[in-house]
C-alpha cells in the first residue's frame, strides 16, 4: 500500500472556553448575541454579568476536575509599571494538605487569546489604578479587585481569571491537571443548541457535582467548551474544507458523535457510558456512512483514518501563549503516557465492517 492509498478525516477541537458551574446561567444569555456582540445583564441575585457571545457554535464539552486554589495573601504584589500581579497560588491536593506555586497574572492581555474582562468601570489596563485581594464570604482569598479611576470590578480566581494566569509548575507539574470526568455533545436537530444549554438541566451534571462534594470538597469542577472544525484529506494533501458534508449526509447530531467518540474511547471517562471502546465493540449506526464519506466505495481499498486533535489550553501558540493545564485519566495514565495539553488521535477505521 502506497501514502496515495490514505484518506483522513481531520477533526480539531479549536481552543477551548472555560467556565465553572456557576457560569452556565450566565453563558445561557451571553450566548444569543452576534459573536462580537458585548452584552451587559444583571442575574436574579444582582450580579451583574459581562461578555460577548463567544458560545455560538459550542457543541461539544469536557467536565473536569482539578484541586481548588486560592492566593497566598503574605506572596501577593501588584507591579503597575508592567500591569502583572506575582504572588504564589495553593492548591489543596488533598484532605490538609496544600502545595504552594509562583504564578504571574498578566492584565495587559498578552497571555490570553480571549479579550479581557474590563467594563465601563475599567475599560483598560491603563485605567487601572490597583489590583488587591477580596476575600469570599467565608473569609476564602479567591477573588481581585481591580480598581479603576472610580470604580473596581471583581474577578474570581476559578475561572474567571484562568485565561489570563501563569503558573509556574516545574517543581510540580501535576498541579495544573484537569481530569477528563466526562465528555458530551449538545447540537440540537439543527445546531442551534450549545453546550451552556445542556448543561443547564443535564442530570449527569448534577451526579458528578454531588459525588465531588461528598467524596472530594477539594476538588472544583471545569466545563471547557469546545467549537471544532473538520477537513477530509481525500488523498495526502489533497483537502476538502467548508463542506459541511457530514452534517449533510449523517446529520448535525452524528456528525458531532464522531468526535465525542473518538475523545471518549482515547480518554474512556469515568461517568461516559457510550463509545468506552470506541472503535471497537458495538458500532455506532453513523459508522458505515461515516467511512463512505472518507473513503467512497467507488475508490479502491485503502486506509481510512480518523484524526482528532484535542487542546487543553494554547500552550503550542509562540505568538501567544496560553498555558494553564493538561488533560488526563486513570485510562491515559496508564496506557497513553498520561497527561497532555495537544491530544492527537488516530483511528484505524479500513478493517472495520
Amino acid at each position: 500500500m502506497t501514502i496515495r492509498d490514505v484518506s483522513i478525516l481531520h477533526y480539531s477541537s479549536g481552543f477551548p472556553m472555560v467556565i465553572g458551574l456557576h457560569h452556565v446561567e450566565d453563558y445561557k444569555k451571553i450566548k444569543v448575541a452576534a459573536p462580537t456582540e458585548r452584552m451587559i445583564f444583571k442575574r436574579n441575585d444582582g450580579h451583574v454579568v459581562h461578555g460577548s457571545g463567544v458560545t455560538h457554535g459550542y457543541h461539544h464539552y469536557v467536565i473536569t476536575t482539578r484541586p481548588r486554589c486560592m492566593f497566598r495573601q503574605d506572596s501577593f504584589c501588584w507591579i503597575p509599571s508592567e500591569k502583572k500581579v506575582v504572588g504564589e497560588l495553593e492548591f489543596e491536593v488533598a484532605y490538609r494538605q496544600w502545595k504552594c506555586v509562583p504564578f504571574e497574572l498578566f492584565l495587559d492581555g498578552t497571555t490570553s487569546p480571549y479579550p479581557l474582562p474590563f467594563s465601563a468601570q475599567v475599560p483598560t489596563p491603563d485605567a487601572i489604578k490597583n489590583v488587591r485581594i477580596a476575600l469570599g464570604p467565608m473569609g476564602h482569598p479567591n477573588r481581585l479587585l481591580i480598581d479603576g479611576p472610580e470604580q473596581s470590578i471583581g474577578l474570581f480566581l476559578e475561572p474567571d481569571l484562568l485565561h489570563f494566569i501563569r503558573v509556574d509548575d516545574r517543581a510540580w507539574p501535576e498541579c495544573l491537571d484537569f481530569k477528563v470526568e466526562y465528555i458530551g455533545i449538545s447540537t440540537g436537530k439543527d445546531g442551534n443548541r450549545d453546550f451552556a444549554d445542556r448543561l443547564w438541566n443535564h442530570e449527569k451534571v448534577r451526579e458528578i457535582a454531588g459525588i465531588i462534594q461528598r467524596d472530594a470538597p477539594n476538588l472544583q469542577i471545569y466545563v471547557f467548551g469546545y467549537q471544532c472544525r473538520y477537513l477530509v484529506e481525500a488523498s495526502p494533501l489533497c483537502f476538502i474544507e467548508n463542506s459541511h458534508i457530514l452534517e449533510a449526509k449523517l446529520g448535525r447530531q452524528a456528525s458531532a458523535e464522531v468526535l465525542e467518540a473518538a475523545l471518549i474511547g482515547h480518554f474512556r471517562p469515568a461517568y461516559n457510558e457510550e463509545f468506552k471502546t470506541f472503535p471497537a465493540g458495538n458500532r455506532p449506526t453513523w459508522m458505515t456512512g461515516l467511512k463512505e464519506i472518507i473513503r467512497p466505495s467507488y475508490e479502491r481499498p485503502g486506509k481510512t483514518l480518523l484524526s482528532v486533535v484535542l487542546a487543553s489550553d494554547n500552550r503550542h501558540n509562540a505568538n501567544g501563549a496560553w498555558t494553564f493545564g493538561r488533560f488526563y485519566t486513570e485510562h491515559t495514565c496508564s496506557h497513553h503516557g498520561g497527561s497532555t495539553d495537544i491530544c492527537a488521535i488516530t483511528v484505524d477505521l479500513s478493517d472495520l465492517q
